[in-house]
């Protein structure tokens, strides 16, 4: 009989991911009521609208949303009070009775998702074959709602399965990273995050693959994965951070100059593309995020005028939120009104670090990469902070509002590699099957977390201080 240590050393790492995230993934999607994670509602609202054929929001008495069949409406409000409310529970007869709800296409209600209203339809395309999937077997608005969900967790560990088969080195901390269970959360539900996501975790994948295989590139292919790939990350929700780190590659990689020149223009002309385009069929759309206590105009001509101050709000931020961001980033699930225990939040971080510094592929960066890397990290780092402080925070104030760790995952990989150990001689094969088993046994707290915050299991536990 095969042991349990051998099976997963035996097992390659993007398949143990799959097995893991689509078992935890499934039990995210099933245990978290409707509407029960950050933004789901709007998420839920924008998805649908593009399934009815809608890519674009309108605007009505100042809201901007679009008109929705009324079952959505009325699915969304039975669960507003379970909304950041820890004292409210759910029961199981509660959700059999959401099957009751049945979509009428000729009654419809004017729903609003200004949050969501200005992402491009590719940030759904995980909903979307779930959601059409649901609307083709029956009217009723739960089993839509759900099977979206899993349309969405599918897809995750399909791109997240590419990616770790493609990347060279840190292939187990890519797992760990993509098993993270804020990551693994937000794929049982409905975020825009999880095509972010996957999409950067394909690029940085591919580009490692071009800088340390020896053999010949295929010029044409490696043009046309590279272009596409640019594209899509800039036009799904303009996440466009991690495209300098193209510039990694060696020029050598390309043959001649010219096609290096070629290519690189071609992304950078591809990602401004994709940028502009969705940019143009939005520009009507007007959106404060955070009305009466954000001004973005005002905001940006402050940080234009006060460079040092701002360059200062940036640091003091950083230092300040930065326990905040490890354990947002790292898994506050729900509304971010269920916690895991402190100890998790040290062992995972320690568990990337491990991953990290055991990695044994021999690829060493040289000093030109690992500054790229660098500035790649820092400027996508001060663009999320920055569009934060523009869109969310109070004018000149003296610290940035609405940070939150998730923004931050797909950073982490690129800041690893600078970090990059290639003289660890180190087996990683016999601590793989360790790491696994802890994030086997800290998936499945987390999952208890969420079945003690939502439902009464344990009435006899349960008090307040």
């Amino acid at each position: 009989m095969v042991s349990v240590k051998n099976f997963f050393i035996n097992l390659s790492v993007e398949k143990i991911f799959v097995i893991i995230a689509l078992f935890f993934g499934l039990m995210y999607s099933l245990i978290l009521p409707p509407f029960q994670s950050v933004d789901e509602t709007t998420h839920f609202f924008r998805a649908y609208q593009i399934t009815e054929g809608h890519f674009l929001a309108t605007q009505k008495d100042g809201q901007t949303g679009d008109y929705l069949p009324k079952a959505i409406s009325t699915y969304y409000e039975k669960y507003i009070p379970l909304i950041k409310n820890v004292d409210k529970k759910v029961s199981l007869a509660e959700l059999k009775d959401d099957l009751k709800i049945s979509v009428n296409k000729k009654e419809t209600k004017f729903v609003s998702f200004p949050n969501t209203a200005l992402y491009s339809p590719v940030c759904y395309i995980s909903h979307l074959p779930g959601i059409i999937l649901g609307k083709l077997l029956t009217p009723k608005i739960a089993v839509q709602f759900y099977l979206g969900r899993l349309s969405n967790l599918f897809i995750y560990c399909l791109l997240v399965f590419f990616a770790i088969r493609i990347i060279p080195l840190y292939k187990l901390s890519l797992m760990v990273i993509a098993l993270m269970p804020m990551s693994l959360s937000l794929a049982g539900a409905y975020s825009s995050d999880v095509i972010v996501y996957g999409l950067n975790f394909l690029w940085l994948a591919f580009i490692m693959k071009i800088i340390t295989q020896k053999e010949t590139l295929h010029i044409f292919k490696t043009f046309i994965i590279l272009l596409l790939l640019a594209f899509l990350l800039s036009i799904s929700k303009s996440y466009f951070l991690l495209i300098p780190l193209c510039f990694i590659i060696p020029i050598n990689k390309f043959k001649t100059f010219k096609n290096y020149i070629i290519i690189m223009l071609s992304v950078l002309i591809s990602a401004i593309i994709g940028l502009m385009l969705w940019s143009s069929f939005i520009k009507g759309i007007s959106i404060n995020m955070n009305p009466g206590i954000a001004n973005p105009m005002e905001q940006i001509s402050y940080i234009i005028s006060h460079p040092v101050n701002y360059a200062i709000i940036i640091v003091k931020t950083f230092f300040i939120k930065l326990p905040r961001l490890i354990i947002t980033m790292i898994g506050v699930l729900g509304w971010q009104d269920t916690k895991l225990d402190f100890i998790t939040y040290i062992l995972y971080s320690l568990i990337i670090y491990i991953s990290a510094v055991l990695d044994n592929c021999d690829f060493e960066f040289l000093k030109w990469q690992k500054y790229i890397i660098l500035m790649t990290v820092i400027l996508g780092i001060i663009i999320t902070f920055t569009s934060l402080y523009i869109m969310w925070s109070p004018v000149t104030n003296n610290i940035i509002l609405g940070l939150n760790g998730k923004y931050f995952i797909p950073i982490i990989l690129p800041a690893l590699l600078l970090f990059k150990n290639c003289n660890c001689k180190y087996d990683i094969n016999k601590i793989k099957p360790i790491l696994i088993i802890m994030l086997i046994l800290i998936l499945f707290s987390s999952e208890l977390s969420l079945l003690h915050r939502f439902y009464d299991i344990t009435p006899q536990l349960y008090y307040k201080i």
